[in-house]
């Protein structure tokens, strides 16, 4: 696959990852969830060991890694929560 096409997507972190990453957004450029995961652990090494245990959502609806990504879409990274 070319860098042609991937798709420029903006990735929100939330709780830990937030922290871990010292941001809360940037942009990154992937044709699909499972090449995000990989191209945000090459952004922020920090996080590498928690993606994958995290949930994606692309505009607000869960995806899974086949999903795919299109410019302009919204990711947001939820890493898992416990409580009760």
């Amino acid at each position: 696959m070319t860098d042609a096409s991937k798709s420029a997507v903006k990735v929100r972190l939330h709780a830990a990852l937030r922290e871990e990453a010292g941001k809360d957004e940037l942009e990154v450029s992937a044709s699909t969830i499972s090449e995000l995961r990989g191209a945000l652990a090459e952004a922020c090494p920090a996080i590498d060991e928690r993606l994958r245990f995290c949930r994606f959502a692309k505009n607000d609806e869960f995806v899974g890694d086949g999903a795919e990504l299109n410019a302009g879409d919204v990711v947001d990274v939820i890493p898992p929560v416990s409580g009760g």
